[in-house]
């Protein structure tokens, strides 16, 4: 897909022109896309959950929608996550069931336990914030084993380039991954754009590639016009599941991961 115009060119247009025909090719790359912070408009996931594709919804315990969108997401094919809420270096307010550095090994044990019976069908976590909490080796040891112990995997949302976490994952033997692209942290749809487009940069080098998106209304509209066309384009959405089981299939064929790591900037939204 062709990256848009400028913003100067009213980027809007793009929404309703029809989408051109290419010749239909086998996959050639994948992309996995999350959809964070789930929970707290039951309207807006639901626009999301219209989607005619298996996006991964990360969905925050103790928010009002949390079970119920749960239950709906998988009830319509998609895969759940844990958007588990942790300490972070801005001094953000958080929602009350969170990880926070003082927090001992068995208070995280339950905050997780807590988590996991809120959030029903999920399997993996990723981490909502956290840009403090990710940087402390210790406490991502604790979290890892945990989370293994519910056999969910983990993915590091690099909410700073300081992050652990990830490396972590891997030390404890967890089914572990980092995202690649932030897609939304500026809510126009000319950027929107060149974020998708930097996704599928990365996953025509590496053939594997993860973005994080929100429910804003300009995520929802993009996802729903670019997602059609990414299969005739020979790159393939799928669940965060099918991606990581797709790596472990076949690692010799991956790039080193150094080789991409400076592409893009690592730091995102907190």
């Amino acid at each position: 897909m062709a990256p848009l115009p400028s913003p100067a060119t009213q980027p809007q247009a793009f929404l309703q022109k029809q989408p051109q025909a290419f010749p239909q090719k086998q996959p050639q790359a994948f992309i996995a896309i999350i959809i964070d912070d789930i929970g707290h408009s039951r309207a807006r996931a639901e626009r999301m959950f219209e989607i005619p594709a298996p996006l991964t919804f990360a969905i925050i315990p103790e928010t009002t929608f949390a079970e119920p969108l749960a239950r709906q997401a998988y009830l319509s094919g998609k895969e759940v996550m844990i958007h588990l809420p942790m300490e972070n270096s801005l001094n953000r307010p958080m929602e009350s069931l969170q990880l926070n550095a003082e927090h001992n090994q068995l208070e995280l044990e339950l905050i997780l336990d807590k988590a996991v019976a809120q959030v029903p069908y999920a399997t993996g976590v990723n981490n909502h914030m956290g840009s403090t909490l990710t940087q402390m080796p210790q406490a991502m040891s604790w979290l890892m084993r945990s989370i293994r112990k519910h056999k969910m995997y983990f993915i590091d949302s690099r909410t700073t380039h300081k992050s652990v976490a990830h490396e972590i994952a891997r030390q404890e033997s967890l089914l572990s991954a980092s995202r690649d692209v932030f897609l939304d942290n500026d809510q126009s749809l000319y950027a929107v754009d060149q974020q998708f487009q930097k996704l599928l940069k990365v996953a025509r080098h590496r053939k594997t590639a993860i973005a994080i998106g929100h429910p804003y209304p300009v995520t929802t509209d993009y996802l729903a016009r670019a997602i059609p066309q990414m299969e005739e384009r020979g790159i393939k959405v799928v669940s965060v599941t099918d991606l990581l089981r797709i790596r472990s299939e076949s690692l010799t064929e991956h790039q080193p991961e150094h080789q991409v790591a400076g592409l893009f900037s690592a730091v995102g939204a907190d």
